[in-house]
Protein backbone atom coordinates (compact mmCIF):
# COMPACT_ATOMS: atom_id res chain seq x y z
CA UNK A 1 0.00 0.00 0.00
CA UNK A 2 1.48 3.48 -1.31
CA UNK A 3 1.95 6.17 2.01
CA UNK A 4 0.19 9.06 1.83
CA UNK A 5 3.37 11.31 0.51
CA UNK A 6 3.56 8.57 -2.20
CA UNK A 7 0.16 9.05 -3.41
CA UNK A 8 1.26 12.72 -3.44
CA UNK A 9 3.89 12.64 -4.91
CA UNK A 10 2.14 10.33 -8.01
CA UNK A 11 -0.42 13.31 -8.28
CA UNK A 12 1.87 15.49 -9.79
CA UNK A 13 1.40 17.29 -12.98
CA UNK A 14 3.17 16.52 -15.82
CA UNK A 15 4.54 20.24 -18.24
CA UNK A 16 1.62 19.62 -20.31
CA UNK A 17 -1.11 18.99 -17.64
CA UNK A 18 0.30 22.50 -16.06
CA UNK A 19 0.54 23.94 -19.24
CA UNK A 20 -3.63 22.94 -19.63
CA UNK A 21 -4.34 24.05 -16.30
CA UNK A 22 -2.31 27.54 -16.44
CA UNK A 23 -4.10 28.13 -19.60
CA UNK A 24 -7.85 27.78 -18.43
CA UNK A 25 -6.26 29.85 -15.30
CA UNK A 26 -5.08 32.58 -17.47
CA UNK A 27 -8.27 33.18 -19.39
CA UNK A 28 -10.47 33.11 -16.82
CA UNK A 29 -8.13 35.93 -14.78
CA UNK A 30 -8.16 38.03 -18.35
CA UNK A 31 -12.24 37.91 -18.73
CA UNK A 32 -12.15 38.85 -14.99
CA UNK A 33 -14.36 35.87 -13.35
CA UNK A 34 -12.23 33.03 -12.09
CA UNK A 35 -14.34 29.65 -11.87
CA UNK A 36 -12.86 26.61 -10.46
CA UNK A 37 -12.87 23.25 -12.81
CA UNK A 38 -15.45 20.86 -12.49
CA UNK A 39 -15.18 17.76 -10.32
CA UNK A 40 -17.17 15.16 -10.17
CA UNK A 41 -18.01 14.39 -6.34
CA UNK A 42 -17.44 10.65 -5.65
CA UNK A 43 -20.65 8.48 -3.45
CA UNK A 44 -19.13 8.63 0.05
CA UNK A 45 -20.12 5.10 1.33
CA UNK A 46 -23.93 5.91 3.30
CA UNK A 47 -24.09 4.73 6.84
CA UNK A 48 -27.14 3.88 8.34
CA UNK A 49 -28.24 7.69 10.49
CA UNK A 50 -31.35 7.12 12.73
CA UNK A 51 -33.28 10.29 12.64
CA UNK A 52 -33.68 9.41 16.49
CA UNK A 53 -30.48 10.29 16.89
CA UNK A 54 -30.48 13.76 15.57
CA UNK A 55 -31.34 16.66 18.37
CA UNK A 56 -35.41 16.78 18.29
CA UNK A 57 -35.07 20.63 19.30
CA UNK A 58 -33.19 21.95 16.10
CA UNK A 59 -35.21 19.84 13.75
CA UNK A 60 -38.54 17.99 12.90
CA UNK A 61 -40.17 16.30 10.02
CA UNK A 62 -38.55 17.40 6.51
CA UNK A 63 -35.39 19.04 7.68
CA UNK A 64 -35.16 16.32 10.22
CA UNK A 65 -35.15 13.73 7.49
CA UNK A 66 -32.28 16.20 5.30
CA UNK A 67 -30.20 16.42 8.56
CA UNK A 68 -29.90 12.15 8.44
CA UNK A 69 -29.27 12.01 4.88
CA UNK A 70 -26.51 14.88 5.10
CA UNK A 71 -24.96 13.50 7.81
CA UNK A 72 -25.00 9.93 6.10
CA UNK A 73 -22.48 11.97 3.64
CA UNK A 74 -20.86 14.36 5.57
CA UNK A 75 -20.02 12.89 9.13
CA UNK A 76 -22.62 10.80 11.95
CA UNK A 77 -20.46 11.25 14.61
CA UNK A 78 -22.09 13.41 17.20
CA UNK A 79 -20.61 16.40 17.23
CA UNK A 80 -20.34 16.45 13.64
CA UNK A 81 -24.00 16.38 13.44
CA UNK A 82 -24.57 19.09 15.46
CA UNK A 83 -22.60 20.87 13.42
CA UNK A 84 -24.56 19.88 10.32
CA UNK A 85 -27.38 20.90 12.16
CA UNK A 86 -25.59 24.41 12.91
CA UNK A 87 -25.05 24.96 9.52
CA UNK A 88 -28.29 23.56 7.59
CA UNK A 89 -31.33 25.60 6.49
CA UNK A 90 -34.87 24.13 5.28
CA UNK A 91 -35.24 25.07 1.68
CA UNK A 92 -38.94 25.14 -0.10
CA UNK A 93 -37.79 25.30 -3.64
CA UNK A 94 -39.72 22.61 -5.72
CA UNK A 95 -40.23 22.43 -9.62
CA UNK A 96 -42.76 19.64 -11.21
CA UNK A 97 -42.51 18.38 -14.76
CA UNK A 98 -43.78 15.28 -16.69
CA UNK A 99 -45.12 14.23 -13.39
CA UNK A 100 -41.81 14.56 -11.82
CA UNK A 101 -41.19 16.33 -9.06
CA UNK A 102 -37.39 17.68 -7.68
CA UNK A 103 -37.18 19.99 -4.49
CA UNK A 104 -34.37 21.42 -2.35
CA UNK A 105 -34.89 19.80 1.10
CA UNK A 106 -31.85 21.39 2.38
CA UNK A 107 -28.60 24.07 2.00
CA UNK A 108 -25.69 23.46 4.30
CA UNK A 109 -22.83 26.27 3.84
CA UNK A 110 -20.57 28.45 5.51
CA UNK A 111 -20.77 31.21 3.82
CA UNK A 112 -18.07 30.01 1.05
CA UNK A 113 -19.01 26.32 0.57
CA UNK A 114 -22.67 25.18 0.03
CA UNK A 115 -24.19 21.58 -0.30
CA UNK A 116 -27.63 22.13 -2.25
CA UNK A 117 -29.52 18.83 -0.94
CA UNK A 118 -31.67 17.55 -3.62
CA UNK A 119 -35.10 14.99 -3.08
CA UNK A 120 -36.61 13.51 -6.79
CA UNK A 121 -39.90 12.06 -6.66
CA UNK A 122 -43.08 11.14 -8.77
CA UNK A 123 -46.34 12.31 -8.07
CA UNK A 124 -47.84 9.47 -7.90
CA UNK A 125 -45.89 8.29 -5.69
CA UNK A 126 -44.77 5.35 -7.99
CA UNK A 127 -40.76 4.48 -8.39
CA UNK A 128 -38.83 7.32 -9.90
CA UNK A 129 -36.59 5.83 -12.32
CA UNK A 130 -38.85 3.65 -15.13
CA UNK A 131 -39.45 -0.45 -14.39
CA UNK A 132 -38.18 -1.67 -17.81
CA UNK A 133 -35.72 -4.49 -18.56
CA UNK A 134 -33.38 -2.26 -19.41
CA UNK A 135 -33.00 -0.64 -16.58
CA UNK A 136 -33.63 -2.71 -13.84
CA UNK A 137 -29.80 -3.12 -13.14
CA UNK A 138 -29.66 0.71 -13.18
CA UNK A 139 -27.50 2.04 -10.15
CA UNK A 140 -25.79 4.35 -7.79
CA UNK A 141 -22.55 1.53 -7.48
CA UNK A 142 -20.91 3.03 -10.10
CA UNK A 143 -22.58 6.79 -10.18
CA UNK A 144 -24.34 6.11 -13.63
CA UNK A 145 -27.05 9.00 -12.97
CA UNK A 146 -26.88 11.98 -15.01
CA UNK A 147 -28.87 15.27 -16.16
CA UNK A 148 -28.33 16.21 -19.92
CA UNK A 149 -27.67 19.75 -18.62
CA UNK A 150 -27.14 21.39 -15.37
CA UNK A 151 -27.16 25.43 -15.20
CA UNK A 152 -26.34 27.78 -12.28
CA UNK A 153 -24.87 31.43 -11.70
CA UNK A 154 -21.54 32.22 -12.76
CA UNK A 155 -21.44 33.98 -9.16
CA UNK A 156 -21.15 30.06 -8.01
CA UNK A 157 -19.11 27.43 -9.14
CA UNK A 158 -19.70 23.41 -8.71
CA UNK A 159 -17.36 21.28 -7.16
CA UNK A 160 -19.60 18.52 -7.80
CA UNK A 161 -21.69 17.72 -10.80
CA UNK A 162 -25.18 16.63 -9.58
CA UNK A 163 -25.00 12.46 -9.97
CA UNK A 164 -23.90 12.30 -6.33
CA UNK A 165 -27.06 10.04 -6.03
CA UNK A 166 -27.40 8.52 -2.40
CA UNK A 167 -27.51 4.68 -1.98
CA UNK A 168 -30.99 3.49 -4.12
CA UNK A 169 -32.83 0.79 -5.68
CA UNK A 170 -34.27 0.96 -9.06
CA UNK A 171 -37.78 0.42 -7.28
CA UNK A 172 -37.55 3.34 -4.77
CA UNK A 173 -40.06 5.68 -4.88
CA UNK A 174 -38.07 8.68 -3.74
CA UNK A 175 -33.93 9.64 -5.12
CA UNK A 176 -31.63 12.08 -3.07
CA UNK A 177 -29.04 13.78 -4.67
CA UNK A 178 -26.64 16.50 -3.73
CA UNK A 179 -24.36 19.09 -5.17
CA UNK A 180 -21.48 21.07 -3.87
CA UNK A 181 -20.88 24.45 -4.75
CA UNK A 182 -18.29 27.19 -3.66
CA UNK A 183 -19.06 31.49 -4.02
CA UNK A 184 -16.85 33.14 -5.96
CA UNK A 185 -15.90 36.83 -5.29
CA UNK A 186 -18.76 38.77 -6.37
CA UNK A 187 -21.35 36.22 -5.21
CA UNK A 188 -23.89 37.96 -3.03
CA UNK A 189 -25.63 35.62 -0.49
CA UNK A 190 -28.75 37.76 0.08
CA UNK A 191 -29.61 37.27 -3.82
CA UNK A 192 -31.39 34.37 -4.71
CA UNK A 193 -30.37 31.86 -7.26
CA UNK A 194 -31.69 29.88 -10.20
CA UNK A 195 -30.05 26.28 -10.88
CA UNK A 196 -31.55 24.07 -13.66
CA UNK A 197 -31.68 20.34 -14.21
CA UNK A 198 -32.51 18.76 -17.39
CA UNK A 199 -33.57 15.21 -18.56
CA UNK A 200 -31.99 12.42 -16.32
CA UNK A 201 -30.32 9.62 -17.86
CA UNK A 202 -27.82 6.64 -16.99
CA UNK A 203 -24.48 6.36 -18.75
CA UNK A 204 -23.68 2.52 -18.46
CA UNK A 205 -20.05 1.70 -19.00
CA UNK A 206 -18.79 -1.62 -18.15
CA UNK A 207 -16.94 -5.02 -18.86
CA UNK A 208 -19.21 -7.70 -20.36
CA UNK A 209 -16.79 -11.07 -19.24
CA UNK A 210 -13.24 -11.54 -18.25
CA UNK A 211 -10.44 -11.27 -20.85
CA UNK A 212 -7.01 -11.79 -19.72
CA UNK A 213 -6.50 -9.20 -21.95
CA UNK A 214 -8.25 -5.86 -20.90
CA UNK A 215 -8.20 -4.16 -24.53
CA UNK A 216 -10.19 -7.25 -25.44
CA UNK A 217 -12.56 -7.40 -23.25
CA UNK A 218 -16.21 -6.99 -24.38
CA UNK A 219 -17.76 -3.38 -22.89
CA UNK A 220 -20.84 -1.76 -23.15
CA UNK A 221 -20.79 1.74 -23.13
CA UNK A 222 -24.70 3.27 -23.56
CA UNK A 223 -26.88 5.82 -22.74
CA UNK A 224 -30.12 5.07 -20.90
CA UNK A 225 -32.37 7.77 -20.86
CA UNK A 226 -34.69 7.89 -17.72
CA UNK A 227 -36.73 10.72 -17.12
CA UNK A 228 -37.83 14.07 -19.57
CA UNK A 229 -38.42 17.28 -18.06
CA UNK A 230 -36.52 20.44 -17.34
CA UNK A 231 -37.05 21.43 -13.48
CA UNK A 232 -35.78 25.29 -12.89
CA UNK A 233 -35.11 25.48 -8.98
CA UNK A 234 -35.03 29.02 -6.56
CA UNK A 235 -32.61 28.64 -4.48
CA UNK A 236 -31.75 31.28 -1.00
CA UNK A 237 -28.22 30.29 -0.44
CA UNK A 238 -27.75 32.92 2.46
CA UNK A 239 -25.59 30.79 4.52
CA UNK A 240 -24.61 30.86 8.03
CA UNK A 241 -21.00 32.79 8.30
CA UNK A 242 -19.49 30.18 10.69
CA UNK A 243 -16.07 30.63 9.71
CA UNK A 244 -13.04 31.65 11.79
CA UNK A 245 -11.11 35.12 10.34
CA UNK A 246 -7.38 33.76 11.24
CA UNK A 247 -5.84 37.30 10.11
CA UNK A 248 -3.60 38.55 7.12
CA UNK A 249 -0.22 40.55 6.98
CA UNK A 250 1.43 37.10 8.30
CA UNK A 251 3.97 35.64 6.31
CA UNK A 252 5.45 32.52 5.42
CA UNK A 253 8.08 30.02 3.56
CA UNK A 254 7.14 27.72 1.89
CA UNK A 255 8.47 24.78 -0.70
CA UNK A 256 6.23 24.83 -3.66
CA UNK A 257 6.82 21.88 -6.57
CA UNK A 258 10.29 22.20 -6.01
CA UNK A 259 11.08 25.46 -5.96
CA UNK A 260 10.85 28.31 -3.06
CA UNK A 261 8.54 31.13 -2.13
CA UNK A 262 7.64 33.73 0.16
CA UNK A 263 3.76 34.27 0.96
CA UNK A 264 2.39 37.09 2.95
CA UNK A 265 -1.07 36.00 3.76
CA UNK A 266 -4.06 38.42 2.29
CA UNK A 267 -6.94 36.72 4.52
CA UNK A 268 -7.42 33.30 5.65
CA UNK A 269 -10.78 31.43 7.00
CA UNK A 270 -11.32 28.39 8.29
CA UNK A 271 -14.87 26.96 8.89
CA UNK A 272 -16.38 23.30 9.51
CA UNK A 273 -16.82 22.68 5.39
CA UNK A 274 -13.38 24.72 4.35
CA UNK A 275 -10.46 26.55 4.66
CA UNK A 276 -9.99 29.66 2.36
CA UNK A 277 -6.24 31.11 1.94
CA UNK A 278 -5.63 34.45 -0.27
CA UNK A 279 -1.94 35.02 -0.27
CA UNK A 280 0.17 37.12 -2.50
CA UNK A 281 3.78 35.46 -2.90
CA UNK A 282 7.12 36.73 -4.19
CA UNK A 283 10.09 34.62 -5.50
CA UNK A 284 13.86 35.16 -5.57
CA UNK A 285 15.40 36.02 -9.55
CA UNK A 286 17.48 32.52 -9.31
CA UNK A 287 14.32 30.35 -8.66
CA UNK A 288 12.87 33.17 -11.52
CA UNK A 289 15.36 32.23 -13.87
CA UNK A 290 15.00 28.44 -13.10
CA UNK A 291 11.51 28.39 -13.83
CA UNK A 292 12.10 30.50 -16.95
CA UNK A 293 15.04 27.65 -17.90
CA UNK A 294 12.68 25.14 -17.07
CA UNK A 295 9.98 26.45 -19.34
CA UNK A 296 12.16 27.36 -22.16
CA UNK A 297 13.49 23.81 -22.29
CA UNK A 298 10.20 22.18 -23.45
CA UNK A 299 8.91 23.65 -26.94
CA UNK A 300 5.33 22.74 -26.48
CA UNK A 301 5.11 25.36 -23.66
CA UNK A 302 6.85 27.58 -25.22
CA UNK A 303 4.66 27.29 -28.37
CA UNK A 304 1.28 27.16 -26.38
CA UNK A 305 1.63 29.17 -23.14
CA UNK A 306 3.37 32.28 -21.44
CA UNK A 307 5.77 31.78 -18.83
CA UNK A 308 4.07 33.45 -15.70
CA UNK A 309 0.69 31.72 -16.04
CA UNK A 310 2.82 28.77 -16.20
CA UNK A 311 4.59 29.62 -13.28
CA UNK A 312 1.85 30.24 -11.15
CA UNK A 313 0.38 27.11 -11.69
CA UNK A 314 4.09 25.52 -10.89
CA UNK A 315 4.10 27.87 -7.94
CA UNK A 316 1.18 27.39 -6.27
CA UNK A 317 1.28 23.47 -6.24
CA UNK A 318 2.76 22.75 -3.15
CA UNK A 319 4.59 19.99 -2.05
CA UNK A 320 3.53 17.22 0.09
CA UNK A 321 5.74 18.33 3.30
CA UNK A 322 4.62 21.76 2.73
CA UNK A 323 0.35 21.44 2.21
CA UNK A 324 -1.01 23.15 5.08
CA UNK A 325 -1.89 21.32 8.08
CA UNK A 326 -3.85 21.32 11.06
CA UNK A 327 -3.29 19.59 14.50
CA UNK A 328 -5.61 19.15 16.84
CA UNK A 329 -6.06 19.52 20.62
CA UNK A 330 -5.67 15.57 20.99
CA UNK A 331 -1.90 16.41 19.58
CA UNK A 332 -2.58 14.22 16.07
CA UNK A 333 -2.35 16.06 12.38
CA UNK A 334 -4.03 16.10 9.59
CA UNK A 335 -3.02 17.61 6.62
CA UNK A 336 -5.68 19.96 4.65
CA UNK A 337 -5.46 17.20 1.66
CA UNK A 338 -6.35 14.44 4.17
CA UNK A 339 -9.60 16.17 4.89
CA UNK A 340 -10.29 16.94 0.90
CA UNK A 341 -8.90 18.86 -1.83
CA UNK A 342 -7.68 22.27 -2.66
CA UNK A 343 -8.53 24.37 -5.87
CA UNK A 344 -6.05 27.35 -6.71
CA UNK A 345 -7.38 30.10 -8.63
CA UNK A 346 -5.49 33.62 -9.25
CA UNK A 347 -6.90 36.67 -7.47
CA UNK A 348 -5.09 39.04 -10.19
CA UNK A 349 -4.17 39.05 -13.67
CA UNK A 350 -0.58 39.68 -13.20
CA UNK A 351 -1.08 36.09 -11.41
CA UNK A 352 1.01 36.87 -8.12
CA UNK A 353 -1.64 36.40 -6.06
CA UNK A 354 -3.62 33.21 -5.39
CA UNK A 355 -6.53 31.68 -3.57
CA UNK A 356 -6.45 28.24 -2.11
CA UNK A 357 -10.06 26.92 -1.33
CA UNK A 358 -9.32 23.20 0.68
CA UNK A 359 -13.27 22.00 0.57
CA UNK A 360 -13.58 19.21 3.30
CA UNK A 361 -14.77 15.56 2.41
CA UNK A 362 -16.74 15.67 5.89
CA UNK A 363 -18.09 18.33 8.43
CA UNK A 364 -14.80 19.35 11.18
CA UNK A 365 -15.64 20.44 14.81
CA UNK A 366 -13.61 23.73 14.92
CA UNK A 367 -13.44 23.00 18.76
CA UNK A 368 -10.83 20.08 18.07
CA UNK A 369 -8.98 22.31 16.00
CA UNK A 370 -5.75 23.58 18.17
CA UNK A 371 -3.88 25.76 15.35
CA UNK A 372 -2.99 25.25 11.35
CA UNK A 373 0.59 25.79 10.29
CA UNK A 374 1.41 26.90 6.56
CA UNK A 375 4.93 26.61 5.45
CA UNK A 376 7.41 27.85 8.71
CA UNK A 377 4.30 29.47 10.01
CA UNK A 378 1.63 28.32 12.88
CA UNK A 379 -1.31 29.88 13.82
CA UNK A 380 -3.27 29.46 17.06
CA UNK A 381 -7.29 28.89 17.29
CA UNK A 382 -8.20 31.40 19.46
CA UNK A 383 -9.23 30.15 22.73
CA UNK A 384 -7.24 26.62 21.58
Amino acid sequence: MKTYRETLDALRFTPQQKAAIAEDLLTAAQAGQVRAPRRKWGRVAAAAILAAALCAACASGALQEALSVLASQFGSDPEQQEVIGDLTRPSAASATDNGVTISVDAVMGDGNSLVVLYRMERADGQPVLPQTEETKNVSDGNNTLRFEMVDYPASIDSLSYPSGFLDFEVTDSTLYFYQRFTASQDFDPSQPVEITLKNLYSHEYYSTGISYNLKEAPVVDRIIPLVDGSWTLTVSLDSVDASLDLGSGQTFHAESNRYPLSGTILSLRLSSLSLVLDYAFTIDEDTRAALAAEHASNPELVANLPLEPWMFVTLTDFSSDEVPYLTLTDGSTLTLNDLGYATPTPLTEELDQCRLQFIFNEVLPLDTVASITIGDLTIPLPDA
